[in-house]
């Protein structure tokens, strides 16, 4: 199965939102020299590069000195997230949510306290509250720059504020706005560069970058190779610009050669380029910091099977199984599906059916847990699908396409139409598939898979010229086996 493309776009995503969580946190804990600060500068050493057990023992000892600080709480249930503790995660927003209602009672124009709860709310999928709470930030922060125009911090944070409302243009005024104020702070270039790129200015986002970069101190290199990464992944992500974005990639990883984070950035651009050998020797470079980084051991899997590296593959595969937490069902099923998948390729039959049975078992448990997952479901549908049960695995697609929006932007449903094909034609029914792939093809007209399946079922039913339009289509698009 060819691997998912949209592998960088999921990376940069995460990546996006974890620094722009950490942004709105980070400021607010002071550099002094006492055991709190310590084991804060010791959590973000870890963070950044990606050692999330170790952000958490020194959050913990951090903690210790400093119960009631609600910063400290945020970035702990953050990364308690990030590892798969979803209840501890919860639990420990709902402490800081209670401190900040605390801080919002004694002083209800305390801006950074609303903006950390918004951020806390949206994090507990209070989504509504959370927006309300970025409107008190907004007008909290309006009523700081009223009584002083020259607030610099106070521009910042409302920019910061009209971004997590969706408000872009008046997001970058805000930002154009305290550049006035203080034409040499790196921070709203910065912030004015990120959000130009999600517009889509491309090239006004790059000049922002070059200033925000040249303005940074020169002793500061961690900031310095933060924004060339977050340079890089507008180039990649908001413009396709992957050859400029590897040269981003390259000034951070000169300045710090240790994030495991940039480097599989990085081999996920080398990836999309086609030098997957020199993805690969990234991903190994990941590996040799940190042999434990079973997210790596699965990208490199990824692209192992897609080089048709089948045997290294499954040896990745196994290697990532062995690395995730065993309450993580999610990822433990969609790694021994991806093995299963691999080990197909090499023959293995009998240990592919084995590895499918371990998916979907593991699919399951995932959906009892989140049974309002519709992309759960489709992954499942998967799995009853490499087994050959394909009733069941078209009764699972059709509750994911009843539970769709039926958009063109609902992957989930394209997925499960396809899915659903190729479900019936295996069974012999091409009408009912070409069916199928004619709804995916509807939402999805960039899938593929749509246009190879539909041709397969056109073949099946003598329309050879029809079918040798949809395979070249499928070919155009990119179609691998």
């Amino acid at each position: 199965m060819k691997r998912d493309k949209r592998i960088s776009k999921k990376l940069g995503a995460k990546l996006a939102l974890t620094l722009l969580a950490l942004a709105e946190l980070c400021a607010c804990v002071t550099a002094q020299e006492n055991t709190t600060d310590y084991w804060m500068d010791k959590a973000e050493e870890f963070a950044y590069n990606s050692s999330f057990e170790e952000v958490i023992s020194s959050l913990d000892e951090a903690l210790k000195t400093d119960p009631g600080n609600e910063t400290i709480l945020i970035r702990e249930a953050l990364y308690l997230g990030i590892v798969g503790k979803v209840n501890e995660s919860s639990q420990t927003y709902e402490k800081a949510l209670s401190i900040l209602d605390e801080i919002l009672l004694k002083d209800p124009d305390d801006a950074e306290a609303w903006q950390k709860k918004a951020s806390v709310l949206g994090s507990l999928n209070r989504q509504n509250e959370s927006l309300a709470a970025y409107e008190e930030t907004l007008e909290a922060f309006n009523r700081r720059i009223e009584k002083d125009s020259k607030d610099m911090d106070a521009w910042i944070g409302k920019g910061n504020a009209l971004l997590n409302l969706g408000k872009w243009d008046e997001a970058r005024n805000a930002y154009n706005k305290a550049i006035e104020v203080d034409p040499q702070d790196y921070r709203a270039w910065g912030r004015k560069a990120e959000v130009i790129g999600r517009i889509g200015d491309i090239n006004e986002s790059m000049e922002a970058y070059d200033r925000t970069i040249e303005l940074i101190p020169a002793n500061d290199t961690r900031e310095q190779a933060d924004y060339w990464m977050s340079k890089a992944e507008v180039l990649a992500i908001a413009g396709g610009r992957l050859a400029e974005a590897l040269e981003a990639i390259n000034h951070s990883l000169e300045i710090d050669p240790g994030s495991r984070v940039n480097w599989r950035f990085k081999a996920d651009i080398l990836s999309q380029l086609g030098r997957k050998d020199e993805a690969i020797e990234a991903f190994d470079e990941v590996l040799n910091q940190n042999p434990e980084d079973a997210e790596s051991w699965l990208w490199k899997a990824g692209l192992l099977t897609e080089m048709k590296r089948y045997n290294e593959s499954v040896e990745a595969y196994d290697k990532a199984i062995e690395l995730i937490a065993e309450n993580d069902t999610e990822d433990l099923a969609q790694n021994w599906l991806a093995k299963g998948w691999a080990l197909n390729k090499t023959g293995r039959q009998e240990e592919a059916k084995t590895a499918f049975l371990k998916s979907l078992e593991l699919y399951d448990a995932s959906i009892s847990e989140d049974a309002g997952n519709n992309r759960l479901l489709q992954q499942k549908g998967l799995a009853l699908f490499e087994l050959g049960r394909y009733d069941e695995a078209i009764e699972v697609y059709d509750q994911v396409i009843n539970k769709s929006l039926s958009i063109e932007s609902d992957t989930t449903a394209v997925s499960a139409w396809i899915g659903k094909g190729d479900s019936l034609r295996l069974q012999g029914k091409n009408e009912e598939a070409l069916e199928a792939y004619n709804k995916a093809i509807d939402l999805g007209p960039h899938y593929s898979n749509a246009w190879h399946g539909r041709g397969e079922a056109q073949k099946a039913m003598g329309q050879v010229g029809n079918a040798g339009m949809s395979f070249l289509v499928a070919d155009k698009l990119g179609y691998e086996e």
